[in-house]
């Protein structure tokens, strides 16, 4: 028998138990919710270019923007690692969060900014935000950037430096910190003007000496995927002296260039020959096994093998050629890296389609020249 003395104890109990429940259901519910925010992050940064994965894409923006539990710092930070669709993805959604972030929000764009382990180009856009219509603010934060790990930011920063037309001894620190070949090019130009005449194909890291052979048939641009018997063997090591060419038995050729900008004119070594394959291969003496990026200027159809191993392949013709136009991760192994290029030329008669030429460089992921040894 249930007395009236008990009634309230029995009720305290079926709180608790209410509460407990409660609590249970929104420890779950926010578990769930921080689950499904996680999944829809990593769709973002795997994202593939394609109608699919844009599909993917803007279902998932829409269900972030809907949840509404997404901070601006977690979708700035979540921009590291992505892939390049995915990364534009995510600054959009960064930017449309920015606009409704609160003051204490944006408060902690600060730290973010000042942390260099984060997306450089995700670092870049709160720099733009902190310095909208502050100039002040912007050359003071720049000062102190020119070092810095996010390439835009090091550009912004050794640009303000040069402004200042500094003396040869800052120019010199100015140098070894610029990343882009063009500023590069500038500053070297600068010092030329002051009496400092420094080798602006080592600065790049430019790959200067070369063997060539060719040329080989491409009427029709059909042989891009051709494997011609030079890849086998090269592959193998058993590369021979003369090959079976597009018209007559051809041999090799050594070239060595004496562009600043590293460029080896093929069409000028081999006759203006439309239609043809060209095969260039070099050694690179690493010091150390270590990461480096391969920076390729080509017009043409291209592709590049190192120690036998494709590590890139661009079947475009004369749409443009700059340097560091193509730039692909490898890995170099401690002394002697065998690398060998394919490069194809079409049969465009247009006065602008008749440049066939390359330029190769090896540099870090941040761009500074990686130099073979004795060099």
């Amino acid at each position: 028998m249930v007395t009236h003395l008990m009634r309230p104890i029995a009720l305290r109990s079926i709180v608790r138990s209410i509460a407990v429940a409660a609590t249970l259901l929104c420890t779950n519910l926010q578990t769930a919710l921080a689950e499904t925010t996680a999944g829809l992050i990593k769709q973002l940064q795997s994202v593939a270019q394609g109608d699919a994965g844009s599909a993917t894409a803007a279902k998932a923006i829409k269900q972030l923007r809907e949840a509404k539990d997404l901070t601006l710092v977690e979708s700035l930070k979540a921009m590291k690692g992505a892939t390049p669709i995915g990364r534009n993805w995510l600054m959009g959604l960064a930017n449309s969060i920015h606009k409704k972030s609160s003051e204490s929000e944006k408060a902690a764009l600060s730290k973010f900014l000042a942390d260099p382990s984060q997306d450089g180009e995700a670092r870049y856009m709160v720099f733009q935000w902190l310095t909208a219509n502050n100039n002040t603010r912007r050359l003071e934060l720049l000062a102190n950037m020119q070092m810095d790990t996010s390439p835009e930011l090091r550009y912004l920063a050794i640009d303000e430096a040069i402004k200042v037309k500094p003396e040869t001894e800052e120019l010199s620190v100015l140098l070894e910190s610029a990343r882009h070949p063009d500023q590069v090019v500038s500053i070297l130009g600068m010092l030329k003007e002051k009496g400092t005449i420094v080798d602006q194909a080592k600065q790049l890291g430019f790959l200067m000496d070369w063997r060539l052979i060719g040329p080989f048939d491409n009427v029709g641009t059909v042989n891009f995927n051709k494997e011609f018997p030079i890849e086998n063997d090269w592959v193998k090591g058993t590369v021979q002296q003369e090959y079976d060419g597009k018209t007559a038995p051809v041999k090799w050729i050594s070239e060595t260039t004496k562009s600043p900008d590293g460029l080896v004119d093929l069409a000028a070594l081999f006759s203006n020959e439309k239609g043809c394959i060209i095969y260039a291969t070099t050694e690179f003496d690493s010091a150390k096994e270590q990461d480096a990026e391969l920076r390729l200027g080509c017009i043409n159809g291209n592709k590049i093998w190192v120690n036998g191993k494709l590590a890139l392949s661009n079947e475009v013709y004369h749409s443009s050629s700059q340097i560091d136009q193509y730039a692909e991760p490898v890995k170099l192994k401690a002394g002697v890296n065998r690398i060998l290029l394919k490069l194809c030329q079409n049969e465009q008669k247009e006065a602008w389609a008749q440049k066939f030429e390359f330029q190769l460089r090896i540099s870090d992921s941040s761009g500074k020249a990686i130099l073979a040894k004795g060099r």
